[in-house]
């Protein structure tokens, strides 16, 4: 069989706005958001925001915690339904 996989956002990011209400991120922690809902990885992420790997990874205990997921995947499909 074949598999698809339908990406997200088709084209759109996260609404930063939306983010920002629903759970009080931060606009660094907005844009590691967005990246991740790309498909990047945490890594590649933080080379695109020209932050550190460990910086990210702050970043994103803080988006777990905000948004009570505990996973990327987790995190992503939650972006993906607002």
């Amino acid at each position: 069989g074949i598999l698809f996989l339908k990406v997200p956002w088709e084209g759109r990011g996260p609404d930063g706005r939306k983010l920002r209400e629903a759970f009080r991120l931060h606009a660094s922690e907005i844009a590691l958001c967005e990246r991740l809902s790309e498909g990047l990885s945490i890594s590649d992420a933080a080379e695109a925001l020209s932050i550190t790997r460990g910086t990210a990874r702050q970043r994103l205990k803080a988006i777990f915690q905000k948004t009570g997921t505990h996973r990327q995947s987790e995190l992503v499909l939650l972006l993906s339904r607002l």
